[in-house]
This record gives structure tokens, sequence and C-alpha cells, in this order.
């Protein structure tokens, strides 16, 4: 099963990420955090090395080009064209999902993703006009991700507003990415909730769930923790 967990920066998505890491861990699985690896070595794991049910993974990666992504390209102020962002997102998914995504998914792993191709189809478009669903899809590694949908597609809910404010209190924040200004996570959020935006998956088989992650965080995390135990 592949579950993608996507939504506008501040929606809480981490949050969640970490909460069912937690819970999986409390139930007795055993997780494969692809981010812990990759910060820590800086390097991809050998499919030999994951010999869990339950592996969670990220996207931009943190190694190659996802970590040029993370580290320069989408710095506010930084300047590189849509046209660079697009295809570096993209070969950065197309690693990705050659050397861990498919053989995992083909081995019946469960792989459980923070982002994905849901958030370049979501935020490209934003930043391109003439960077249409269909258009960006064709960028091969989208293409790839798309033959290869997640199973359930989760996307946060909140206002733009509150997510703003949240990115606003975090103290480890310091790289001014471009998502995170008020203006983009406004015109984002319409896009994720749009029919068009939902049509690209429901259309390849996704289902797509809608998670309140406006609420108290006691009451985000136990409907978190609902979800997952409804999809798993």
């Amino acid at each position: 099963m592949f579950i993608m967990m996507d939504g506008i920066d501040g929606s809480g998505k981490s949050t969640v990420v970490q909460v069912w890491k937690d819970y999986l861990t409390a139930e007795g699985n055993a997780i494969f955090d692809l981010k812990h690896y990759w910060q820590t070595t800086g390097n991809y794991p050998e499919l030999e090395e994951i010999k869990y049910d339950f592996i969670f993974s990220c996207e931009p990666t943190y190694t190659g080009v996802g970590k040029v992504i993370r580290e320069e390209l989408i710095k506010n102020g930084a300047g590189y064209p849509p046209q660079a962002l697009a295809e570096a997102y993209s070969l950065d998914r197309l690693v990705l999902y050659k050397k861990i995504i498919i053989p995992l998914l083909q081995n019946g792993k469960v792989v459980i993703q923070d982002r994905g191709v849901s958030t370049t189809l979501a935020y490209q478009n934003i930043q391109n006009p003439e960077f249409t669903f269909e258009k960006i899809s064709q960028f091969v590694g989208n293409k790839l991700a798309l033959e290869n949908r997640p199973d359930h597609l989760i996307i946060a809910k909140i206002s733009p507003e509150k997510a703003a404010a949240r990115i606003g209190a975090r103290f480890d924040k310091n790289d001014n990415a471009i998502f995170e200004k008020l203006d983009f996570l406004k015109k984002a959020a319409e896009v994720f909730y749009s029919p068009e935006y939902q049509k690209v998956f429901t259309d390849r088989g996704t289902v797509i769930h809608y998670l309140n992650t406006d609420n108290e965080i006691d009451i985000m995390k136990q409907e978190a923790i609902d979800l997952l135990k409804k999809l798993i």
C-alpha cells in the first residue's frame, strides 16, 4: 500500500506523519525512516537494509538532487526559473521511485510518504500558469510517479492564515522558503481542494481523504490515528 500525505506548508503534515510513526511503533511495528537514513548517511539505503513492513519516505529527498532543492533552489529570492525547479523535482522523484518506492511496493511493503507528485501538481502550476496539470504530468519523474500513484492521498485541511501563523511561530525555520508566504498558501489551498486537482488522482484509482488539521492538537492526532487504522 502507498499512502501519501500532503497539504500546504504549515498545515500539520509533519505532525501527522510523526503521530503515525509513534502509533505504529507503539503497536509493535518496526519502521524504516528514510529521512533519518538520508540525514545520517547522505546516501540511499540498499534494498536489503529495508527489512521492515512500514517505510516512511518524503520529498524532496535529503540526498543528491533533493538536497540541492532543499538547500538552494527553493530559497526565497534565489531566482531559479520554474522550469529548473520542475526538472529538479522530477529528477529527484525519478531516482527515488526507481531505487526505493517501486521495489518496496512490489515486495508488499507499506510506504507512507510526506509530499510527492501531489505537491508538484499543486505548486508548480501556481509558479507558472503554463505548467498545466497535463504538462507537469509529462515530466519523466512525474509520469513515473503517476503511473505508480498512491493508493490513498491524505490532504491536510486548514486555513492558509492559520498555517502561516504556525510557520511564523517555528523557531527552526530560517530558510525563508518561497512556498511559505501567505499569498502562495492561499493559492495552493485552492488547488488542493479543487475538483480538477482531485481528478488527476481519482482517474488513476487514488482515494482522496481530507484530514482536518485545524483542530486542537490532541483531537487532530487522534483523528490521524483513526484514519491510519482504517486504511491499514
